[in-house]
């Protein structure tokens, strides 16, 4: 079993419009944004995921995944 990191955190901010927002940060507070959210829970799941997998946002994404992805939409809407 891998252990658990605690890298990633979730940060209460406010966006340039005023709104809360909540960033998932690598490093700490002055650490890098690694993605905001608009919901607490959605971040602090994503944090979550991070911290048990730190290349959780790189699954999925390899050619293989993408014909899958693309064969199952064509699939869906020929069934329409």
């Amino acid at each position: 079993m891998t252990k658990v990191r605690n890298d990633f955190r979730v940060y209460q901010e406010q966006n340039r419009a005023g709104e809360t927002v909540w960033r998932i940060k690598l490093g700490g507070a002055k650490g890098e944004t690694m993605t905001t959210c608009r919901s607490k829970e959605q971040a602090d799941e994503e944090a979550r995921q991070l911290n048990i997998d730190p290349y959780y946002y790189d699954r999925g994404h390899t050619r293989k995944d993408r014909v899958a992805s693309h064969t199952l939409a064509m699939k869906e809407k020929a069934n329409r």
